[in-house]
């Protein structure tokens, strides 16, 4: 392992201290888990039949070392979902290092994921470890793995084949022992059909494919979603209760969630700390419609500064312009970017701003 290790600063590095071959061997086995899957794996809860089914895959995925896909829409839980396998397998006591492909600019994103040495380029006025050093032992997650950039696409190949790499400005190569998950809002199928994603990369990442199913496609699991809300949060019996009663749960299950869970939880902590009822964002009574013709006018509230006021009804003009192009754009960030006319770096800053991504180190600070 090449000396100098420094710690990796654009990654996020999480550290947790820690049947039968045949036929009829298998069904009984299969059988078994069926009977035993439980309604909740790391983070995650749910009861209904699509988590049921998912926590199965993430039990088995934890039991060997095989590389993993996770597909999911954009807040339903890649990063939660990436962490439960690694702290449920034989990994568990080494690190658990994030890195985000979509929110590091492409130029940078190879000297952050392998790390360079001293001289390397303008800068580079010592060597720097790369995530997957900082991962040895441990598991990598790399998020959004779709936005790679085809020159990338390469040399992620050769360290998931040959499990060697090399930092930028080096000719060595050295073996790496990391375990790697992966995870897009992104088909990558039809990214490889339109010649944006290596068919090679895909295959080798996909060994084991998991879809994590929207909030949408699992609303009977609301009360689970929001009574571990409460717990995690400490909320006690008197402010909880409006929380925890049936028409509360069925507002909440009224509305598309676009964001899934991540937004689910960003309203319900709103709703606790304002302690008071607000429609979720988004909702269509969360900002008056705009006025029919030129006589109507929309409703403002008129005891707040202008300052304020404005302020609240351009935070609800960007949450739904959002969500509305999210999903116009089939969850794509990328593709929203583009259609939003700003860079990537800057749209995934607007997610985040208002709950639809997870707030994280930002990839350009501490630079």
């Amino acid at each position: 392992m090449p000396p100098n290790r420094e710690p990796l600063r654009a990654g996020r590095n999480i550290e947790r201290s820690s049947g039968s071959g045949s036929p009829a061997g298998a069904l009984a086995a299969s059988a078994s888990e069926s009977e035993a899957v439980p309604t909740k794996f790391g983070r995650m809860v749910g009861q209904s039949p699509p988590m049921r089914a998912l926590f199965a895959l993430l039990q088995r995925a934890a039991l060997c070392d095989a590389t993993v896909l996770i597909d999911g829409e954009t807040g339903t839980g890649k990063e939660v979902s990436a962490l439960a396998v690694h702290e449920n397998s034989a990994r568990s006591a080494g690190p658990f290092v994030v890195v985000d492909c979509g929110a590091i600019p492409a130029q940078l994103l190879e000297s952050e994921l392998f790390g360079y040495e001293r001289g390397a380029f303008t800068g580079a006025v010592a060597a720097r470890t790369g995530a997957f050093e900082a991962a040895d032992g441990g598991t990598i997650f790399l998020d959004e793995i779709g936005e790679l950039s085809l020159d990338l696409q390469p040399k992620i190949l050769r360290a998931l084949e040959g499990r060697k790499i090399k930092r930028v400005g080096s000719n060595t190569y050295f073996p790496i022992d990391v375990r790697v998950i992966a995870a897009t809002n992104r088909n990558l199928r039809e990214e490889v059909a339109a010649k944006r994603f290596r068919s090679d990369l895909y295959y080798r990442l996909a060994v084991l494919h998991i879809k994590l199913p929207p909030l949408r496609e699992r609303k009977s699991d609301l009360l689970a979603l929001v009574e571990d809300f409460l717990l995690q949060q400490g909320v006690r019996d008197a402010a909880a209760a409006p929380i925890r009663s049936s028409d509360f749960i069925d507002m909440l299950g009224r509305y598309r969630w676009p964001g899934n869970v991540r937004q689910l939880r960003n309203y319900l902590e709103r709703r606790v700390a304002l302690g008071e009822a607000i429609a979720p964002p988004g909702s269509e009574t969360s900002m008056p419609p705009p006025p029919a013709n030129d006589d109507e006018k929309p409703i403002v509230s008129l005891d707040q500064p202008l300052k304020v006021a404005r302020e609240e009804w351009n935070n609800v003009f960007e949450a739904r312009y959002l969500d509305g192009l999210l999903s116009l754009h089939g969850n794509n960030v990328s593709a929203a970017a583009r259609a939003a006319g700003v860079n990537r770096v800057h749209f995934y800053r607007l997610l985040r701003k208002h709950g639809l991504r997870e707030q994280e180190l930002d990839p350009l600070e501490d630079r």
